[in-house]
């Protein structure tokens, strides 16, 4: 097969992959997101995620061999000139290497519960850098699972995929409508809940168990989780700080309980 050349901007495979990119009611209607550079394009085909269109430009096609090879798996392979390049880029420092997938079904039950998993739920999360750090990193400690609540950062914008750098690819990712019931069904398995919370009733992070078996809870950057989530869980755990400090990031205080979780054992 060989390459369609696309050297103008307004060609309407560009003008599709922009709007992908650009809009989660376009990703979530059509089924289809991209990803941008050699790794993620690799990630999410190596993923399952149905190769539809691949776009090069011939300094890229001439740097890495590899994707000659992986260029006929695509449905459409476009090369493509430097300035059609600048227009689908959205990273600093482009590598002149685009892809569109079709989308895993987030949205199922594919999390699967076992009695010694270890799982983080995030619940109405706001920053796409912050899911993307926090799925990079339960996928680097190797958690058994993500919740998220169906109000977080879309798991394909591109910011939240350039973030994860493949993560978002390597664990099983689920996201719900009914975070509750999700906790619902984690404690009915057997699974600790721990909402990552401040509180009179609240342990301090070295005193909470979060080996096996467990799941901790985590929300929103500025307001935290909602009180009936916390009801929920079986206790609050929270991180010891100076009394005069700010709350941390919601990607380091991850970070921090993935540590406790996983990173000990």
């Amino acid at each position: 097969m060989n390459p369609r050349e696309i050297t103008s901007r307004e060609n309407p495979e560009v003008k599709r992959y922009v709007q992908l990119a650009g809009s989660r009611r376009e990703r979530r209607q059509s089924g289809l997101f991209v990803t941008e550079g050699l790794k993620m394009v690799y990630e999410a085909f190596a993923a399952g995620c149905g190769p539809v269109a691949l776009f090069v430009t011939e300094d890229a096609w001439d740097r890495y061999e590899p994707l000659e090879k992986l260029a006929f798996q695509f449905e459409r392979f476009f090369r493509i000139s430097q300035p059609v390049a600048d227009k689908l880029a959205q990273s600093v420092s482009p590598q002149g290497v685009f892809g569109v997938f079709r989308m895993l079904d987030n949205r199922t039950q594919t999390v699967k519960i076992g009695k010694d998993g270890r799982y983080i739920l995030l619940s109405s999360m706001q920053d796409p850098g912050n899911i993307g750090t926090i799925l990079r990193t339960s996928a680097a400690f190797g958690v058994d699972g993500v919740f998220l609540s169906a109000d977080c950062p879309d798991l394909y914008s591109p910011k939240v995929l350039r973030a994860t750098m493949g993560g978002v690819f390597k664990i099983p990712l689920e996201v719900s409508d009914d975070l509750a019931g999700v906790i619902d069904r984690l404690r009915e398995a057997g699974i600790r809940v721990c909402a990552a919370a401040f509180g009179e009733q609240a342990v301090p992070l070295g005193e909470a168990d979060l080996g096996a078996g467990c799941a901790v809870v985590i929300g929103n950057e500025g307001n935290g989780l909602p009180e009936g989530l916390i009801e929920r869980c079986d206790q609050s755990v929270m991180i010891p700080m100076r009394p005069d400090s700010e709350s941390l990031n919601a990607a380091m205080a991850a970070g921090i309980f993935l540590w406790e979780m996983c990173g000990r054992s």
